[in-house]
């Protein structure tokens, strides 16, 4: 009985740890970035553990894409600049990104450029391809 309390006790403890290293990880995203000119801005969605962007962008031939980007924790932002309102629905914004190895819609955030020049950069992650682009 007293095994299977320290097994029990053992699967709780390092699990979630695991998982949690593996949800942090840069491999499903590429090390150099994309940006994507005239994205009008979907929704904003500052909530843990990452904000998410989502915004729709037109290709060469006027086609819509709905892309989504992560980026850090709202309290990560907020040390560097952001809040909740940085961005609104319906705002024409350029995204750099670190795209989605796999060629889905979806990435990394490195850096938004408002319309009026202003610039918001993503946190930042030690040893990541992200630390790169903060320092442009």
């Amino acid at each position: 009985m007293l095994q299977r309390i320290a097994v029990t006790l053992a699967i709780c403890v390092f699990v979630p740890g695991a998982g949690a290293l593996a949800h942090h990880s840069t491999a499903a995203y590429q090390t150099k970035t994309t940006t994507l000119k005239r994205a009008v801005v979907k929704r904003f969605a500052w909530q843990n553990p990452h904000c998410i962007l989502s915004f729709d962008v037109k290709d060469d031939r006027g086609r819509v894409a709905t892309w989504s980007v992560e980026s850090g924790s709202p309290s990560a932002l907020s040390r560097i600049g952001w809040n909740r309102n940085s961005i609104k629905a319906g705002d024409t914004i350029a995204v750099e990104l670190y795209p989605a190895r796999n060629g889905a819609p979806i990435g990394r955030l490195a850096k938004i450029t408002l319309a009026d020049g202003h610039e918001l950069l993503d946190s930042l992650y030690k040893d990541s391809p992200f630390e790169t682009i903060q320092k442009k």
